[in-house]
């Protein structure tokens, strides 16, 4: 099983209270979200802990790779 994070889909928005949206995709040769959707994850020098509000499963077209989209609301710790 290979699974990454694709860096340059990593995107952290925050709300006026300091709420972060914190939204990223893995790229993984397996379906499905086991061990590859956290309630945390670390960028920029923060770790960001919280709730996953969604998570989606897509096929990479013509690969046999799929991307897991997740959007995470969190804080920084």
């Amino acid at each position: 099983m290979i699974d990454f994070i694709e860096c340059t889909s990593l995107s952290i928005n925050y709300d006026i209270l300091g709420i972060a949206t914190v939204t990223y995709t893995v790229v993984s040769d397996t379906p499905g979200f086991s061990g590859k959707v956290h309630n945390s994850i670390s960028a920029g020098g923060q770790t960001f802990s919280g709730y996953v509000t969604n998570a989606s499963v897509n096929p990479i077209p013509k690969t046999s790779w799929y991307e897991i989209t997740v959007t995470l609301i969190a804080t920084t710790n």
